[in-house]
């Protein structure tokens, strides 16, 4: 099924319609946001907090991820490797390098 978006300034440097993790949760309005992930292979996350049930793991594009919380523009420039964390909407992002499990070996 095809959709498109419609955005004045965008701000990351990938295409709207790029695919990235996110939950139900948070894209049915349930829950905010909280932890965002772009991993060193390039991928982003977009993640609750809340449940990492495989029910509730979805594949989004990107523009949908930004239509639902605007406010995820502001780590457009976050480099792979790093994560942000906030409380909840409008709390401030606080970003910092990530350890993953290839870095334990």
């Amino acid at each position: 099924m095809s959709h498109s978006h419609s955005f004045l300034s965008w701000p990351f440097d990938l295409a709207i319609n790029t695919a990235v993790f996110t939950t139900r949760q948070a894209m049915e309005g349930l829950e905010p946001v909280r932890e965002v992930y772009h991993d060193r292979d390039g991928d982003w996350q977009f993640l609750c907090g809340t449940s990492m049930a495989t029910e509730d793991l979805k594949v989004v594009c990107l523009g949908c991820v930004i239509e639902a919380d605007p406010t995820i523009g502001e780590l457009s420039e976050m480099p792979p490797g790093w994560c942000a964390t906030r409380h909840g909407p409008g709390g401030e992002w606080i970003q910092e390098p990530y350890a993953d499990d290839e870095d334990e070996d």
